[in-house]
C-alpha cells in the first residue's frame, strides 16, 4: 500500500473494551478498535478487500453505518481442533456515513478519550477530569493553537495549519484559553498512551465534521 505513517497518526484511534458486536454486509463482526475515519475488526468469515461494503454497528442505544471500503483482511488464527475456528482481522476506511452516524462516531470516540484520560488523572492531586464538552465540532475558522511541550515548558503558537507536534497537541483556536490549559496540565501528568489519547481528543476538536473522512486510507 502507498499509505505512510504520517497519514495514520493523523486521527488517533481508540481501543474499544469490551469490542462492540456488529456486521459488515452479512458477516458478523466485533469492532475492536475506532476512528472517526476507520476501524479495526475482528470476524470468523473471510471478508474480500474492496471498496463496496457497508459496516453497520451498535452504541448506547446508536446505530451507527457506513459505507466502508475493507483495505486489507489477515488472518489471525487458524482452525487447529474441534475447538478452535479461523479468525480474520481486517482494516476499514469508513467512506460515507448513513442516517447521522457521523455524530454519533465522534460522540463514541470522544467518550471513550475522556474516560480513559479520566482514569490517568484520578489521583492527580488538584486537576479537575475532562469532559466531553469542552471540545467543540469541529474547527469551522481554519484557526489554531498549537501547544508543544519543550524541556518542560509550554510554547502555545496560533497557527493556520492543524498538525499535531511529537511532544504536544493542537487544539481549534475557538476553544477556551482556560480549558486548553487544562488539557496541558493533563498531558503533563499522564503516561504516554494517556498524552496519544489527548492528541486524539484535540483532534476532533481541529476537524470539520464534513471532512472528518481524508482520502487517504486508514490502515490498522
Amino acid at each position: 500500500m502507498n499509505d505512510r505513517p504520517e497519514d495514520r497518526r493523523r486521527f488517533g484511534r481508540v481501543q474499544l473494551n469490551p469490542s462492540l458486536r456488529g456486521e459488515v454486509d452479512v458477516v458478523q463482526v466485533s469492532v475492536i478498535e475506532i476512528s472517526v475515519i476507520g476501524a479495526r475488526v475482528a470476524h470468523d468469515a473471510r471478508i474480500q478487500p474492496s471498496s463496496a461494503h457497508r459496516l453497520r454497528f451498535r452504541w448506547d442505544e446508536e446505530s451507527i453505518e457506513y459505507d466502508c471500503e475493507v483495505v486489507r483482511s489477515l488472518m489471525t488464527r487458524v482452525f487447529d481442533g474441534p475447538s478452535a475456528k479461523t479468525r480474520y482481522e481486517s482494516g476499514i476506511r469508513l467512506v460515507q456515513p448513513h442516517h447521522g452516524s457521523a455524530n454519533a462516531l465522534r460522540e463514541l470516540v470522544s467518550r471513550h478519550v475522556v474516560r480513559a484520560i479520566n482514569e490517568q488523572i484520578a489521583n492527580a492531586r488538584g486537576l479537575t477530569p475532562i469532559n466531553v464538552e469542552m471540545f467543540n465540532n469541529g474547527s469551522t475558522s481554519g484557526r489554531y493553537r498549537r501547544c508543544e511541550l519543550t524541556d518542560g515548558r509550554w510554547r502555545r503558537i496560533d497557527t493556520t495549519s492543524p498538525e499535531q507536534p511529537p511532544v504536544g497537541f493542537t487544539i481549534s483556536a475557538e476553544v477556551e484559553r482556560h480549558l486548553v490549559e487544562l488539557l496541558c496540565r493533563t498531558f503533563e501528568v499522564c503516561n504516554a498512551e494517556a498524552r496519544d489519547l489527548t492528541k486524539v481528543f484535540a483532534q476532533l476538536s481541529v476537524t470539520p465534521e464534513e471532512s472528518a473522512t481524508p482520502l487517504r486510507r486508514y490502515v490498522p
